[in-house]
């Protein structure tokens, strides 16, 4: 009971800190008149003003954060979500009632550990800090001991729910079914029947096929609603022919890139460690003598070839054993020598020659991209002007006839990729452009800069058969396709109906599965011929349709759960978990339902609007 008591403690304190966090800013929390202090009362216990401001925010806040644009006392009161702020503290304070009736709480200690223990009233130690305990709460509207009664107040309510459902467990049963439905295991036959086992021969289609697959296809062949945006970009390489690079710069940028352009000859290498050279010596000459390998005098010492790999290595790299490991002129095996953690063996296992690009060879792609840097920089220095010219009424064509910016249009939608669409930061401006929105300078991730304009909206429509004539016969040509297979997926069911064997019916080669459960999965298998297999009777065959032929499926056996499976413990005890929890909250919510419906409710109106006086003024 202590370790539930302090699990219920831990989520009480999370959730009123959450209250906390989420503030009142923006509100500003005040006295109410006018009304009372209280918007209703239940039993003994009222519901103040300040406890119903308090909800009411914290709805609006989740409302914002959900996309609503209207919440307006009138939205609010529509959606229902006054009603159920005020049905939410009603239900508490009947259950708050409920425990001043059973004499439930709980004490200072209790109040006090687990506001002293809350993350957000920690100073820059780490530890409680009084003064910004007080702060937060007056930020948020309440005060010391409201607070710590609030505490006090959860903490008994979840004593009170503890003891409700205390001893709840789901009948065995229940367990017992799910588990048996989930862990049943199948073993079944089957014969694909795919476009390349087709035996039948389909005919060209007609026009009258072709007009008939458009017209019962035609989500296939819509296009979706597009915005014809007019736009105005200039890209780096617009301007790469009219930025000067001089040699100097270029040599340097070549110097800096050294490492790139000139690669000494180097050496795949191995290295092994030994404590002594005798003992490297020692190995190295029973190598070579036939007696073992390298392989296995690494695996001997414990270790892998990852483990002893170095990789591409430079002479100078190797230290005393670079002269020798670039002496061989085929793979080998050298040593022993000296290295920083001991005598070792290296064993060089293939020869990279060395690559060299001149100047004049790299020249280009140097050029290339300090013009591009250069002209990143001088689009930058453009934008405020560019702004200027927008903000002074200048249109997405007056750019292009003023500076060096290119015009294009696109019809965008959410599958464009094509150009300036191919940007993700172009994807994300159009999809929230509206006609209402004025040119402006915008940035994309290679210094590209750009300024658009919404044209007008493309409602959805359906293309002409003419556009898409070759789209709508391979369609055609797909459908006709399965439909044969599904017919001599058929064929072959009524034959084995008859009596005869899956082999002998089907002729394209039988595949098996053993013990499946409904959570398996078969290679090969979509999944709805896994969900078919699980609606037969033993003995029984289907043919099933696939996304481009059929399946013949035959159920051979069905047998109950292993008892001996993981997977089988789990999910038991998954479900005994979910149905107990699913349990204890309907009995939980009963009871609540039935304080509230005994404790006595009155509702203060004018208490009531003086809260929404305030919040929606």
């Amino acid at each position: 009971m202590s370790t539930k008591k302090k699990s219920f403690s831990d989520y009480l304190m999370m959730g009123l800190m959450g209250l906390l966090i989420l503030g009142l800013g923006g509100f500003g929390i005040t006295n109410f008149s006018g009304g009372g202090t209280s918007i209703a009362t239940v039993g003994d216990r009222d519901i103040t003003a300040e406890d119903y401001y308090r909800a009411m925010v914290q709805a609006i806040r989740v409302e914002e954060a959900s996309g609503a644009t209207d919440v307006s006392l009138a939205a609010l009161e529509a959606t229902g979500v006054t009603a159920q702020v005020r049905g939410q503290l009603i239900g508490t304070e009947a259950l708050n009632n409920e425990t001043d009736r059973l004499g439930l709480s709980v004490g200072d200690e209790e109040v006090a550990r687990m506001i002293t223990g809350s993350s957000a009233f920690q100073g820059v130690s780490g530890e409680f800090d009084r003064d910004a305990y007080e702060f937060m709460l007056d930020q948020n509207g309440w005060n010391v001991a409201g607070f710590e009664q609030s505490v006090r107040e959860e903490s008994s309510r979840n004593i009170l729910q503890a003891s409700v459902v205390a001893g709840v467990a789901p009948p065995e049963t229940l367990s017992e079914v799910l588990t048996n439905w989930y862990g049943e295991r199948r073993s079944f036959r089957w014969a694909t029947f795919a476009p390349d086992s087709l035996t039948s021969e389909i005919p060209s289609p007609t026009e009258a096929d072709l007009e008939a697959y458009h017209a019962g296809n035609e989500a296939a062949f819509t296009l979706p609603e597009m915005k014809h945006i007019t736009y105005a970009w200039l890209t780096p390489d617009m301007l790469l022919n009219e930025i000067a690079i001089d040699e100097e710069a270029l040599r340097a940028l070549y110097s800096e890139r050294a490492d790139e352009y000139i690669v000494p000859e180097r050496r795949l290498v191995e290295r092994l460690v030994f404590g002594t050279a005798e003992e490297a010596t020692a190995a190295r000459e029973a190598i070579e003598a036939g007696d073992t390998d390298f392989v296995a005098t690494v695996e001997s010492r414990g270790l892998t070839l990852e483990d002893v790999d170095l990789g591409e290595m430079a002479e100078a790299d190797l230290g005393q054993a670079g002269a020798a490991v670039f002496g061989l002129e085929e793979p080998g095996l050298v040593g022993p020598y000296p290295t920083d953690l001991g005598p070792a063996l290296f064993r060089m296992n293939g020869i990279l020659q060395s690559r060299e690009t001149t100047f004049e060879q790299a020249e280009p792609e140097l050029r290339s991209e300090l013009g591009r840097e250069r002209a990143r920089r001088v689009i930058e220095d453009m934008i405020t002007d560019l702004d200027d010219l927008l903000a002074g009424g200048a249109t997405v064509e007056d750019l292009v006839e003023e500076t060096k910016m290119e015009l294009g249009t696109v019809d965008y939608h959410a599958g464009s990729e094509a150009d300036i669409a191919a940007y993700t930061d172009f994807r994300a401006a159009a999809d929230a452009l509206t006609d209402e929105d004025f040119a402006e300078i915008l940035t994309l991730d290679d210094g590209s800069i750009y300024a658009m304009r919404l044209d007008k909206v493309i409602e959805p429509r359906l293309q002409p058969l003419d556009e898409v004539r070759d789209a709508v016969m391979a369609g055609w040509e797909t459908a006709e396709i399965r439909k044969a297979l599904v017919a001599e997926a058929e064929a072959a069911l009524a034959e084995l109906e008859t009596g005869e064997t899956l082999v002998d019916v089907a002729g394209l080669g039988v595949e098996t599965a053993e013990n499946v459960i409904r959570s398996g999965f078969v290679e090969g298998l979509e999944p709805d011929v896994a969900n078919a297999v699980f609606s037969l009777e033993t003995g029984a065959a289907a043919v099933v349709e696939t996304s481009d032929g059929a399946v013949l499926v035959v159920l051979d056996s069905v047998d109950g759960p292993d008892a001996d499976d993981p997977q089988i413990a789990l999910f038991r005890m998954a479900m005994s978990q979910q149905a107990e929890q699913g349990i204890a909250e309907d009995l939980f919510t009963l009871y609540a339902r039935q304080m509230t419906a005994t404790a006595g409710i009155s509702i203060n109106d004018a208490g009531l609007n003086a809260v929404h006086t305030q919040l929606f003024r």
